[in-house]
């Protein structure tokens, strides 16, 4: 069973840049989906920018521009459209302590409240 380390190396190196926080599930998903569309006779990481606009317009999905930020999110729809399944997969398990010191902001001081023209954000100034 490889780790989710080996998952994220080897997407890596197929050509797909996928987020860290991808699960372990979610990057097997993607290992899979690959290899389904490799049969098809589709690479969606050799796919140039215009190719992999060119490939969600057939299937009918409107983009917007494929740039470094947005180029993985169009990889993994075409991978969708083409094996007619979704790429994410379930969360990684997180152990209760671990998740609690991410979410401890009860503690937190607060000095000043800040709030748009527009009243409809309001952001606190955390030391």
């Amino acid at each position: 069973m490889a780790t989710k380390n080996e998952l994220q190396q080897k997407l890596k190196s197929t050509g797909y840049d996928i987020s860290p926080y991808a699960s372990k599930d979610t990057l097997s998903i993607m290992l899979r989906l690959h290899a389904q569309a490799l049969e098809k006779g589709i690479d969606v990481p050799e796919l140039n920018d215009m190719d992999l606009r060119k490939s969600l317009k057939a299937y009918d999905i409107h983009i917007g521009p494929v740039i470094n930020l947005t180029r993985t999110i169009y990889q993994r729809k075409l991978l969708e459209v083409i094996t007619k399944e979704t790429t994410e997969g379930h969360d990684d398990d997180m152990e209760i302590d671990d998740y609690s010191s991410y979410n401890n902001t009860q503690n937190l001081p607060v000095r000043d409240r800040i709030q748009t023209r527009s009243e409809k954000s309001v952001f606190y100034d955390c030391e």
